[in-house]
């Protein structure tokens, strides 16, 4: 078949081989966020670019963002759990509204992490970094296709925006995104560990 060869390779990668896929949301973001920073990166050296050439990247970094937002509500959920919280709603594993998204994080990390100035600060900055990205792009169609479902311009007309200043506040945010995704990790490792000491009591 035209995607495999027989001979393997370093080429070759693998996908869905985890206990639970719901938890592998930080592991897609991480592919997203690499291709969205190193292609953008690209186009900035250029210095001069098709307008088209950027169309990708953009989604590219909107739907890395989306899946740092879920991969963080899923694994707060489980660490709540664990520290018996009982159900927050974390199910919003089909939609593509930032904001909402991002209000869950706020609301959960909050819960979460209350004595945690430095993170309330960042969460603003991702409530924000939402908004905007709302504001040119609501649903995640607009820079995927050139029309919307009615036929309408899938953005308003003559949109713009400016690749360097996207790329640099996106890479940071991505970036602090996936630092509490590792942290989160670990806060789970204990306090599963904690609750399966107390649950054999």
């Amino acid at each position: 078949m035209t995607f495999y060869d027989k001979n393997i390779d370093h080429t070759y990668f693998s996908i869905s081989f985890t206990s639970n896929p719901k938890y592998d949301f930080g592991a897609f973001a991480k592919g997203y966020s690499y291709a969205a920073s190193t292609l953008a990166q690209q186009l900035i050296e250029k210095m001069n670019f098709p307008d088209y050439d950027a169309y990708p990247i953009v989604f590219l970094y909107r739907h890395a963002f989306e899946l740092n937002l879920k991969n963080i509500i899923y694994w707060s959920a489980k660490l709540l759990t664990f520290k018996g919280v009982e159900d927050i709603g974390e199910r919003l594993f089909n939609t593509h509204d930032l904001v909402r998204l991002a209000e869950k994080v706020e609301m959960i990390l909050l819960k979460a992490f209350p004595n945690d100035p430095s993170l309330h600060e960042f969460i603003q900055d991702v409530v924000c970094t939402a908004k905007e990205f709302s504001d040119i792009d609501p649903d995640s169609y607009s820079y995927r296709y050139p029309i919307s479902t009615k036929g309408d311009y899938s953005t308003r007309q003559g949109q713009s925006i400016n690749l360097s200043s996207l790329s640099a506040h996106m890479n940071i945010i991505l970036e602090k995104l996936d630092t509490i995704n590792f942290g989160l990790n670990i806060e789970t490792d204990i306090a599963q560990e904690v609750y399966k000491a107390y649950s054999n009591l």
